[in-house]
């Protein structure tokens, strides 16, 4: 609720307010009704025939009636006090502003009394100016209460201290009541917070969870790579073996060529044995190269598997810096409620 546009049922109900009303005209002989900005409230307490059954139903007299609340409402929202005057009719009204917080959020209007005897003929001449028949309207004066001024100022007076008095009290009510809401709204807000916080360490969570996994695959790589390096070791070996034999083959020709001299037909042989263990050697070498782009397709998945735990675990740190503000934030508004 905006507490700077409150009405005057806001601070105090209808029935307490009517209830109010129907108890001071039925002590006082008065009538009284109370208004907004908006007009009446409360249902007229106590009004007279005079007023409402020939003044007001008259167009000329409801005019000069309406003319006359008005100016006595405002003069009393001006000064804060009841204001007590003379209608156009010749009875007499009062207004008092209901005040909170400095607002004038309404008036307790009554009166429809005389402050003294009434001069008859002051009052057949307005019945004239009214177009009521004199005689009715004289009859209807007649019933009108009469009361001191001094009784009449002091009951406004109290209906005034009354109703500003009960106002006071509805108004600070709503002002609990608004300052216990701006608690709850906080506290929802701080739960609001606390659960976005929990929402965010699931994704952490999630993605501790995608890096244990990328480790896994970086683990098994790093096994292939072992084993295509065991394997190069092994072909090395063979290599050198083979050219080992090769040596010894081109040791052992040489000898048979001197010995044979012209005669070399065990170099054919010995040439045979030669092309097959070079073909051996070609072969193996191919392996090695194979081995070895396996070596490096291996590092590449590796690194490829590296940067994707390094962005994974970038993730994670733009994630707790968010947790901390949102945790910073939720700290300052949980102190607020100490």
């Amino acid at each position: 609720m905006d507490l700077n546009n409150i009405t005057l049922l806001d601070v105090i109900d209808r029935h307490t307010l009517q209830g109010i009303q129907d108890a001071f005209a039925a002590a006082t002989g008065m009538a009284a009704i109370a208004t907004d900005k908006n007009g009446p409230v409360t249902e007229g307490s106590n009004f007279t025939d005079f007023c409402m059954n020939l003044t007001r139903k008259s167009r000329t007299g409801a005019d000069r009636c309406n003319q006359c609340d008005l100016r006595g409402g405002e003069e009393a929202s001006r000064t804060g006090k009841p204001a007590v005057y003379y209608c156009n009719s010749g009875l007499m009204d009062f207004a008092a502003p209901v005040i909170v917080n400095g607002q004038h959020i309404g008036n307790l209007i009554g009166g429809q009394v005389l402050p003294e005897e009434p001069d008859e003929a002051k009052f057949r001449h307005i019945a004239d100016e009214l177009g009521i028949d004199q005689d009715e309207y004289i009859a209807a004066l007649k019933k009108v209460k009469v009361l001191p001024k001094r009784q009449i100022e002091a009951a406004a007076n109290l209906l005034w201290q009354m109703a500003n008095a009960l106002s006071e009290v509805g108004y600070q009510k709503l002002v609990a009541i608004d300052s216990q809401k701006g608690k709850e709204d906080l506290i929802k807000d701080v739960v609001t917070k606390f659960t976005t916080i929990d929402e965010q360490m699931t994704d952490v969570m999630t993605n501790i969870q995608n890096l244990e996994a990328n480790f896994a695959t970086i683990k098994d790589s790093a096994g292939t790579s072992s084993k295509a390096v065991e394997s190069t070791d092994g072909i090395v070996k063979a290599i050198e073996n083979a050219s080992t034999q090769l040596t010894l083959i081109g040791f052992n020709a040489s000898i048979e060529a001197k010995r044979a001299g012209a005669a070399g037909a065990g170099f054919n042989v010995i040439a045979q044995e030669v092309r097959t263990l070079a073909d051996k050697n070609t072969k193996q070498a191919n392996e090695v190269e194979n081995t070895l782009n396996q070596i490096k397709k291996a590092i590449t998945g590796i690194n490829a598997q590296l940067k994707s735990c390094n962005d994974e675990i970038q993730k994670n740190a733009d994630v707790i810096e968010q947790l901390k503000a949102l945790v910073d934030e939720a700290s300052e508004q949980v102190k607020a409620l100490r």
